[in-house]
């Protein structure tokens, strides 16, 4: 049997990210607190490509837990053209660039301080124009542990204003699942390596490669297909929900057309279930990327559904190495981001 190709190594630090990620609790804590004291009514998380994607969970807790105040997720662009007219001091804008400095998202964040609105930035370090322009900044400095990181941070964040709210949620239990978060994430990785390694190189060469999920898993599809494949890859590549498949999707499953389906653990999960049940028996041409089957150690099987996502996107993210590695193309090769002008 033929080697792979080499990878590069899984991040060392990624542990001491994503327990730095927690250890912010305190100050997530003091953002709900100040959003309490202020009246906030409308929480709206802000960003462009991967890093709107990243807020995908957080944004979908929220909204599902019947709080006093409302949780949207929009494109950092479409909310300085579309929404400013909403945004005031009863606004938390939760702003997101792993550089700090993406044009859009600090235009968004310095319109919504303008407007009164209580600002935060979510970036891999401070001293940049994003967080300058927020009134606090998490921060959790990493050039490769970013998505995950930003998964710890918003959902700590998404328990410390259900607390200052007294919103009913499973606190206690998902904030155990999160204290246990960096060493399980490390052990999922490690147990489904092989598995990602597999897969790409079954689906390099593929024409256009459809990535499904649901629920707080659809930031990852977005991410994988739009961010990973297409962006960092050059390859075609198109992501749906998964509660699309049966309206459309679902008609190009014949020949060699494939398909990667991310399964979570929460209430959302019967909408993917559906997708391989009906793929297993009409076409094969599909990969199946499950939470419900990785170990995730010192995490309650009651608590998987809070903090599934975590693992899943490290997991996804070294599904993007693996690709590296088969298709010999390097994920940091740009010819226009950063590069041209747009």
């Amino acid at each position: 049997m033929p080697s792979r190709p080499s990878i590069r190594p899984i991040e060392s630090d990624l542990v001491e990210v994503l327990r730095g990620a927690t250890a912010q609790r305190t100050l997530t804590d003091q953002i709900a607190e100040r959003a309490r004291r202020d009246g906030v009514t409308r929480v709206v998380f802000v960003g462009v490509g991967g890093s709107w994607a990243s807020s995908v969970p957080a944004t979908t807790l929220m909204a599902s837990k019947g709080a006093p105040f409302s949780a949207e997720n929009i494109n950092a662009t479409e909310f300085t053209d579309l929404y400013l007219d909403g945004i005031g001091e009863k606004t938390l804008v939760i702003a997101s660039s792993h550089s700090g400095g993406t044009p859009e998202t600090v235009m968004a964040a310095r319109a919504a301080a303008d407007r009164g609105a209580l600002v935060v930035s979510v970036s891999s370090a401070t001293g940049n124009p994003l967080a300058d322009a927020a009134e606090f900044n998490l921060v959790y400095g990493s050039e490769r542990t970013i998505t995950s990181a930003k998964y710890v941070l918003l959902t700590e964040l998404s328990y410390s204003l259900f607390e200052a709210y007294g919103v009913e949620a499973e606190t206690l239990l998902a904030r155990g699942a999160l204290d246990a978060v960096p060493e399980a994430t490390l052990g999922a990785l490690l147990a489904v390596d092989d598995q990602l390694g597999a897969i790409a190189e079954r689906y390099a060469k593929s024409d256009n490669l459809y990535v499904l999920a649901s629920g707080p898993l659809t930031g990852l599809a977005y991410m994988l297909s739009v961010c990973y494949l297409v962006e960092q890859q050059w390859m075609k590549s198109t992501h749906f929900f998964a509660a699309d498949f049966f309206h459309g999707p679902f008609e190009l499953a014949q020949d060699d057309q494939p398909y990667i389906v991310l399964c979570g653990q929460d209430a959302s999960r019967p909408q993917t279930d559906r997708v391989v049940t009906f793929l297993r028996r009409y076409h094969d041409e599909f990969a199946q990327i499950d939470v419900a089957a990785m170990p995730l150690g010192g995490i309650l099987d009651d608590a998987r559904q809070y903090v599934g996502h975590i693992p899943m996107a490290t997991v996804v993210a070294r599904l993007a190495d693996h690709f590296e590695a088969v298709t010999g193309h390097d994920l940091d090769t740009r010819i226009y981001m950063h590069r041209a002008q747009y």
